[in-house]
């Protein structure tokens, strides 16, 4: 791996000094990236807590640069790209893990061949990072700081109106894991697992109105890595469509199943049967030029008794979260699993300049034990976005969380108040 890795940030010098004036006939090149800072400040953590794990109050400084090298020759196009993710003020937070701290990190690094025939597009073969669909099972982060990556060969292929991508690929890790070492920003080459894979089928219409997701994950201990000893199959059919001209709904509907365990832990061996889904729907109205409006529900099955012989909460994989239920990093926002959670949302483009977005989300846990409060809260969040030059972006957010009785334990059962700024400047 730490060859991969080398060979990875040599390929990212070559390509970078190819941006400098060549003569060889047919060979382009582009060089781009982007410079992130984002400031967030949290009061009331939004789960149940001690004072002696966390404090009541929360601050982070979050920064990440991303360069990206690409060159095209012919039908071959190879792409490195470095990210550097670190976070500054966050003080022995519990909560700041690799996701939001992986320093200097090809995330990128892949070489691939196009135009094979008429149905084969391509084949690709190193490490990716990746959107399907909806990004709900596997996506490239917005919002995170760290972005998932993966080691493994791609093909991409077209028939009779379709397009399907076939992936055998092995998910990194990263690293470090410890929290002294993520808390100072310390470097650790990230790697992959040979007893952990990812492989499947992603499929989408021309039209874009179908996308059906058909994935295994298979994972197994070892000296390295703990694991649920995951063996999940996870199926996707994700529908859209325009209606009356202005209408739009969508529908997602995800089945889980497999064999898992509880956790991770090394004393814990014994295999359980999963059965677990997800939904996701909503149906809006552009009402003027500027505006949308909808309503939407997300929906995942969750378990509450740990002790019997079925694991019924949904794993989402590697996918993503914020833009169904807010900011993550600091705030956390809830997990897509063992939830229901109806709302509204109203994004408005002011001007080419400005756009707004505010949203409210009812919250309730999908299952619970017997006599437990299922009510998580009332959330209400916010989000303005100014394009202040061409390559200049400022964002300001925030969310705030009027908790249920679900939630109303612990060292902090006031509401949750978050809040955000920021900016990125790409080129």
């Amino acid at each position: 791996m730490k060859r991969l890795s080398a060979m990875a940030s040599v390929l990212l010098v070559a390509i970078t000094s190819l941006a400098m004036p060549i003569n060889a006939e047919g060979l382009n090149v582009n060089v781009s990236g982007s410079v992130r800072a984002r400031y967030e400040t949290l009061n009331n953590p939004i789960f149940p807590t001690r004072e002696d794990i966390r404090p009541q109050t929360n601050e982070r400084l979050s920064t990440r640069i991303r360069l990206k090298g690409e060159a095209v020759y012919q039908n071959w196009q190879a792409v490195a790209e470095i990210e550097d993710s670190r976070a500054y003020l966050d003080e022995n937070d519990p909560t700041l893990t690799s996701s939001q701290v992986n320093t200097l990190e090809p995330i990128q690094f892949y070489i691939t061949y196009k135009g094979i025939s008429k149905y084969l597009d391509g084949v690709t073969i190193g490490r990716v990072t990746l959107d399907h669909g909806s990004r709900r099972l596997i996506g490239r982060t917005r919002f995170r700081n760290a972005t998932n990556t993966f080691e493994g060969a791609l093909v991409d292929a077209n028939w009779s109106g379709w397009h399907f991508r076939g992936f055998y690929l092995l998910p990194v890790s990263r690293f470090p894991l410890d929290a002294a070492s993520i808390d100072d920003n310390k470097r650790a080459f990230d790697k992959s697992f040979s007893n952990r894979k990812f492989f499947g089928v992603y499929a989408e219409s021309q039209d874009n109105a179908w996308k059906i997701h058909s994935y295994w994950l298979k994972e197994s201990d070892s000296h390295e890595l703990a694991t649920k000893d995951r063996d999940l199959y996870t199926l996707s059919v994700d529908y859209s469509k325009t209606f009356l001209t202005k209408w739009k709904y969508n529908v997602e509907a995800i089945g889980q199943t497999g064999q898992a365990r509880q956790s991770a832990s090394t004393l814990d061996i014994d295999d359980k049967d999963v059965t677990a889904w997800m939904v996701h729907g909503h149906v809006g109205k552009q009402i003027s030029d500027s505006t949308f409006v909808r309503a939407e529900i997300d929906a995942a099955s969750g378990d509450d008794n740990s002790s019997d012989n079925t694991i019924r909460a949904f794993d989402s994989l590697y996918g993503l979260r914020r833009f169904d239920f807010g900011p993550t990093d600091a705030y956390q926002s809830f997990p897509r699993s063992n939830i229901l959670a109806p709302g509204l949302r109203i994004v408005t483009n002011l001007n080419a300049a400005h756009a707004v977005m505010a949203g409210y989300k009812g919250l309730w846990l999908h299952r619970v034990a017997e006599g437990e409060d299922d009510f998580l809260g009332h959330q209400f969040e916010f989000r303005w976005r100014y394009k202040a030059l061409a390559p200049l972006a400022l964002e300001l957010g925030g969310a705030y969380l009027v908790k249920g009785k679900a939630l109303e334990t612990g060292a902090y059962p006031g509401n949750a108040m978050y809040a955000y700024t920021g900016f990125i400047y790409s080129f």
